[in-house]
């Protein structure tokens, strides 16, 4: 069991390269598989209610 997904559809930013961006959502990581550039993701921070 893998707890690493593609993005399948997507297309690295980097190398153009498609369907090769891959999800680690323990570690908050989205890496390209072609040209190995990493990028952070952050988890949406919720404020409350609007008031």
């Amino acid at each position: 069991m893998s707890l690493v997904h593609l993005l399948d559809g997507l297309r690295c930013e980097v190398c153009r390269c498609l369907d090769v961006l891959w999800l680690d959502p323990v570690r908050g990581l989205v890496e390209c598989r072609e040209c190995h550039q990493i990028a952070l993701t952050l988890p949406a921070v919720d404020e409350g209610e609007a008031a």
